[in-house]
């Protein structure tokens, strides 16, 4: 006949060792490896007030007059999220970049934004530039890297299975094709920062107005500083004449 204690136990004991030899599996296990992070430029365009990664390269993208493109290189910290231009779209908005342009007949206008990153996504030795808004005025018929080309400076690609990959934009940076790879991913949001060359910027200039009304305040300020002085000199002169008249009365009179 059975032993009810005795089974009850041998059953304890054969959980017992399962339990521990899968906690030891579990313990000695490989951890599975991060992946690696690259910096590379991100694409986005601006749909109803916000920034949507696109799904395809700018070469064959199609934007239309109006609308906003973005550009950001960074090491993202999750690969499936790139990091968004850090504009604030509520005052970087199209009006706002490409406001004081026209567009002729067959031509249309796209508010190029570029975020070269912060200073732990630089390339070794490098410096991000300032982030800029740019308007494009190109053909209407521009792709979306030809409208990049035509307001960035040196924008360096790279041949791929997908089309011309972006690898530098204004020369930033000097070189490599996202295969920098970064010590650590940089987080995906981050406050906003302010974009140069929004419309309505003063912008000085040598031999503008502002140094023209500069030299002719500067001109008014001597003229009225040499008003008491001339004045003297007048009331002199008139003293001088007087009392030569009067002299010669006196003479003529004894």
């Amino acid at each position: 006949m059975l032993n009810t204690p005795r089974a009850v136990r041998t059953a304890l004991l054969t959980l017992v060792t399962l339990l521990l030899a899968g906690f030891v599996s579990i313990g000695t296990a490989p951890s599975a490896q991060a992946a690696d992070v690259y910096r590379y430029w991100a694409y986005f365009t601006v749909k109803d007030g916000a920034f949507v990664a696109q799904q395809t390269g700018p070469a064959g993208a199609d934007p239309k007059d109006g609308d906003i493109e973005g550009y950001r290189y960074a090491a993202p910290a999750n690969f499936e999220k790139p990091n968004l231009p850090r504009a604030d779209l509520g005052e970087v908005t199209f009006d706002a970049v490409c406001g004081d342009k026209t567009a002729e007949a067959g031509q249309k206008r796209v508010a190029v934004l570029l975020d070269f990153g912060v200073d732990s996504d630089a390339a070794d030795g490098e410096t991000p530039p300032e982030p800029e808004a740019l308007c494009a005025v190109v053909d209407e018929k521009a792709n979306g890297l030809q409208t990049l080309q035509a307001v960035a400076p040196e924008v360096r690609t790279q041949k791929s299975s997908f089309g011309p990959l972006v690898c530098g934009i204004s020369g930033y940076p000097a070189t490599g094709c996202a295969d920098v790879k970064a010590p650590q991913g940089s987080p995906a949001d981050g406050p906003a920062v302010e974009f140069t060359g929004l419309a309505g910027e003063e912008s000085a200039s040598p031999g503008s107005s502002d140094s023209d009304t500069s030299a002719a305040s500067d001109s008014d300020s001597d003229d009225d500083s040499n008003a008491p002085l001339l004045i003297g000199l007048a009331v002199l002169v008139v003293a001088i004449v007087a009392g030569g008249v009067v002299l010669q009365r006196r003479n003529a009179s004894s």
